[in-house]
């Protein structure tokens, strides 16, 4: 264990060693080279050279989901718009909440940038500040959540889906972030959890006086409309492919039959044609007799009678 712990810690150190170099090569300066120094010996601390991308991509799909629920799942739970989500849900999401780390003066978003992904705070303090920097109007800790309305595109925001605040991070702050691609990738296989996250989202708007809606309204008619349109022709190419498949079994019945008729007429042509030639070869060939002597089919000839003449002649030689 210890000289595990040995060579990750050479590892992290050969690291940090080879971004001090390209710092240096690059001048970026002495402020921020200190920042990244810090950063890296921030994430030692925290979890030394662990990297948990590399270690849970050795694990089948199974093993990494169990393990990602157990490690996020509460965390999953404090958003106030998934909660009394079915669980299926909410083990897809878990797998897609990615872990990042904000230093000392870092801006996790800006007022007016447009929003595409939520937060939660996992570990460290921000400061929702005013656009001056000064100001601050609230402190976020451990399991809060921002940005969660801006990832549901609820027609009728009157924000536009962009952010309406500036959030700043105080320390070190570790954030779960769910993108807003990620999430509606997984909404597609729950309609039912689609629309109940908009109606809490909506709650929310309406909270804050940010939800126009007649908007709303009538873009839930528009997608009423669509949805509805997408049921009919579900249901007409459901029906076209129940004629298809019954238009596919007659036909191969037919071809079938067709097929039996065809076999039935040959075996008949055949035997039709034996029998032909069997009586051609019965009438060419010549007629055996008893003895064995062989007859022509053609009639015989009889001897012509002779003259009287000839039969004179005849006498007449026998008497010389």
């Amino acid at each position: 264990m210890i000289s595990n712990m040995n060579v990750a810690r050479v590892e992290f150190q050969n690291r940090m060693d080879g971004v001090k170099q390209y710092m240096a090569f690059r001048k970026v300066g002495n402020e921020l080279e200190a920042r990244v120094i810090r950063w890296f010996a921030y994430t030692w601390s925290q979890s030394g050279a662990l990297d948990e991308e590399r270690v849970l991509a050795a694990l089948p799909d199974k093993l990494k989901a169990e393990i990602g629920i157990r490690v996020h799942m509460d965390t999953l739970k404090q958003v106030r718009i998934f909660q009394d989500c079915e669980p299926g849900l909410l083990e897809a999401l878990v797998l897609k909440l990615k872990l990042q780390v904000f230093s000392p003066g870092d801006y996790i978003c800006r007022k007016g940038d447009v929003g595409k992904e939520m937060y939660i705070v996992k570990r460290g303090k921000l400061s929702v500040v005013a656009d001056d920097g000064i100001t601050v109007f609230a402190t976020l800790g451990a399991g809060s959540v921002f940005g969660e309305v801006s990832v549901l595109e609820i027609a009728g925001n009157r924000t536009g889906n962009r952010r309406t605040a500036n959030v700043r991070s105080l320390g070190y702050s570790d954030l779960f972030c769910l993108a807003k691609r990620d999430l509606w990738e997984t909404l597609s296989d729950y309609p039912e959890a689609r629309a109940t996250l908009t109606e809490r989202g909506c709650q929310l708007l309406r909270k804050d006086g940010l939800l126009d809606e007649d908007v709303f309204s009538n873009s839930q008619r528009v997608q009423d409309s669509i949805e509805g349109g997408i049921e009919k022709l579900d249901m007409l190419v459901e029906n076209l492919n129940v004629r298809l498949a019954r238009l596919l079994a007659e036909y191969t019945a037919s071809q079938a039959k067709l097929k039996q008729r065809i076999a039935k007429l040959e075996v008949n042509a055949t035997a039709t044609n034996s029998a032909l030639q069997a009586a051609a070869e019965m009438t060419l060939s010549p007629l055996k007799c008893r003895s064995g002597r062989l007859y022509s089919l053609q009639p015989k000839r009889r001897p012509r009678p002779q003259s009287s003449k000839s039969t004179d002649e005849s006498k007449t030689t026998n008497t010389l």
